[in-house]
């Protein structure tokens, strides 16, 4: 039995939670956040440049300036050039909104809140301790960290064992590629094979589910174990009605890979 304990903390939580976490590093910090502001941000320079003056490698990710909401481009050149003078390397990725903290290779921290950025809002991020699952979001989002992961990057040539959570093309019957951006789910074969279906309504092509009681994963809310279904999705959620709370996909598909590797599923 492959047992993962997930922790959930709230808005109000995290900070605090975060840096015990940034404190106890010892190698390096991956930081996803898609929009930098400085009266968060300030939160974190005394920490970061703790970290790196120790040997800690600190990498954080973030949109470019023009893709900043407007009320947080005046300030942008500000928060980079203070993160650079605490050592860390900052880099720009277009069109992100995954919000990751990573520690050691080991911790996960995983939601909707940005790490660098968020304000009184009502977000959450949850926190895993699994190297296989660290190694699988880094291999997921292909952020060119490969010393952070022996696994191979997935890409649009990866094996039908690498898309099993993901539906059969309607024209081909071949495996689809999940584009969330654009909100579709798109055959591999494209553009030779024109398959596509809304994320939307991905849940209309769920066949016959067969739950898998075996592994033990409980919800971070309630504490319920939550359900491993397999169909031509699979999917990790709360089956408690007063609750409700399931993984993210991308989330839920890497932790699912990290579990068919252990032969669990």
């Amino acid at each position: 039995m492959y047992t993962l304990k997930i922790e959930h903390c709230s808005d109000q939580d995290f900070l605090d939670r975060f840096r015990v976490d940034l404190s106890n590093s010892g190698e390096e910090v991956v930081i996803l956040s898609p929009f930098l502001s400085s009266n968060r941000a300030i939160h974190y320079y005394q920490i970061l440049m703790t970290l790196t003056e120790r040997g800690v490698k600190v990498d954080v990710y973030t949109k470019p300036q023009n893709e900043q909401p407007e009320s947080l481009r005046a300030l942008y050149w500000q928060v980079e050039k203070a993160l650079m003078q605490s050592g860390v390397s900052v880099h720009t990725r277009a069109g992100m909104h995954e919000k990751i903290g990573i520690v050691d290779n080991h911790i996960l921290w995983h939601g909707s809140l940005n790490i660098l950025s968020h304000n009184n809002t009502r977000e959450s991020m949850l926190r895993f301790e699994s190297t296989d699952l660290v190694q699988e979001i880094i291999a997921e989002l292909q952020l060119g960290l490969e010393r952070l992961s022996s696994e191979p990057v997935r890409g649009e040539n990866a094996g039908t064992d690498d898309f099993i959570d993901s539906p059969a093309c309607l024209i081909c019957n071949g495996r689809m590629i999940s584009y969330e951006h654009a909100g579709m789910w798109i055959c591999q074969k494209s553009p030779d094979c024109a398959g596509s279906v809304p994320l939307s309504a991905s849940h209309q092509l769920i066949g016959d589910v067969k739950l898998i009681p075996q592994v033990q994963v409980s919800c971070p809310l309630c504490g319920t174990p939550m359900e491993i279904s397999r169909g031509i999705f699979l999917r990790v959620a709360c089956p408690s009605s007063d609750c409700g709370f399931s993984l993210n996909p991308r989330l839920a598909s890497s932790l699912l890979r990290v579990l068919k590797r252990r032969g669990v599923v």
